[in-house]
């Protein structure tokens, strides 16, 4: 799961672990052309209104223990903590971002696969920048969407996915993290601090877009009063990334690894659901359906490939459901989701094999899982193991 992209030029490559704690490829730094000054006078109202991945709040129940699985041979409840999968959750932005670089993947494979000609084909990672103090607004930052993709078609990117980021790193904590010169990138860095990451960035929006291209004709010009457009290239002006073919794990490998990179510090409106990754053009949700495009064969092999890629179920964030978890209790490692228990406990034949008191514990769970049961005062919200087993307990 591990795969390097060439060294960029004129900069020094990242891995993704720049992003969190997965390495499954290296990516770049962002780049320099298009960036805002640091010092610029005026703060604006988007800055304070948006956020990055994981620096809010846990979800209400993020973190609370209670049944998860059971074992398909003999019924054994499997528990542990609950997961809000929200992106904002310094728990549980890891996984929503291995779920969204998954979905990115397949997607993008799959446009990539349907191309009749190899150079339709080509996939570019290319960035969008704003002129300085164009973007003050949240509705500039909506209006920039449009903007960068208006940019992007216009410069031979005929579709592809937009994310936002709202910041750059600042000059002076960029050389603390250089003179550290830790394992991580710099992103990694950046949250490892015990400053608060708004003071060690500055804002400067620009739209990262992952898409579609014969060609590029990018403009790396100064500071100016227009929009700048750049190519991500690796060294010797290669596309960012290689040659579709479908049977090849490393052409997914670099797109979950750019994708999970640029959502580690993808830029959201705080405490809405408002997206900040778009898809536009030819791959627009209107315009391109997977299912409709590539072969039911085809596809269910890029999502394999995307899956192993990503991680396990655990990995992307399944409440703990694993299907490959070997049973303490009879060693079998086939399991499946508490809220399946219902069906399983209407299979006569099942219910027989795992006996009477096995049914009653499962029973329990699912009803608990479901919210039929309610476990007494002071034992409703189990953080450990040994809290849930108590709680468990007392329910039975």
């Amino acid at each position: 799961m591990s795969a390097e992209f060439g060294p960029l030029v004129g900069d020094r490559a990242f891995r993704e672990s720049d992003a969190g704690p997965d390495d499954s490829a290296a990516v770049e730094r962002e780049p320099d052309a298009g960036a805002w000054p640091e010092g610029m006078d005026t703060r604006f109202y988007a800055e304070s209104s948006v956020t990055l991945p994981g620096m809010s709040d846990p979800g209400a129940n993020c973190g609370v223990w209670g049944p998860q699985d059971f074992c398909d041979e003999c019924g054994e409840v499997g528990f542990g903590p609950s997961q809000c999968e929200q992106r904002g959750c310094p728990n549980c932005w890891w996984k929503w971002s291995g779920n969204r670089a998954e979905n990115i993947t397949v997607r993008l494979s799959a446009a990539r696969h349907a191309a009749e000609e190899g150079i339709d084909k080509r996939a570019v990672h290319t960035v969008a920048s704003p002129p300085e103090g164009e973007i003050r607004t949240l509705t500039d930052v909506q209006q920039g969407f449009r903007d960068a993709y208006a940019l992007a078609k216009e410069r031979g990117v005929r579709g592809g996915v937009c994310i936002f980021h709202g910041f750059r790193v600042r000059e002076d904590a960029k050389r603390e993290f250089y003179a550290e010169d830790p394992d991580g990138g710099i992103w990694a860095w950046v949250r490892e601090q015990p400053e608060d990451w708004r003071s060690l960035t500055y804002w400067s929006p620009h739209y990262h877009i992952i898409g579609l291209a014969r060609d590029v004709e990018a403009d790396e010009g100064e500071d100016g009063d227009v929009w700048r457009f750049q190519r991500l290239d690796r060294e010797g002006g290669r596309s960012a990334f290689r040659p579709f073919k479908l049977t090849d794990k490393e052409c997914y490998n670099e797109t979950v690894g750019t994708a999970r990179y640029l959502l580690s510090h993808l830029t959201f409106e705080s405490d809405t659901s408002t997206d900040s990754v778009r898809w536009f053009g030819s791959l627009s949700t209107a315009s391109f359906s997977p299912e409709e495009e590539v072969s039911e064969g085809a596809l269910s092999a890029i999502e394999r490939q995307v899956e192993e890629v990503v991680g396990s179920a655990d990995d992307r964030g399944d409440g703990g459901h694993q299907e490959d978890c070997e049973c303490e209790e009879c060693g079998a490692t086939s399991r499946s989701p508490i809220w399946e228990a219902g069906g399983a406990l209407m299979d006569r034949s099942w219910c027989e094999r795992i006996g009477r008191e096995q049914q009653r514990r499962l029973a329990a769970a699912f009803e608990l899982a479901i919210g039929e049961r309610r476990p007494p005062p002071g034992l409703a919200r189990p953080t450990t193991e040994e809290e849930m087993r108590e709680t468990f307990e007392a329910v039975l």
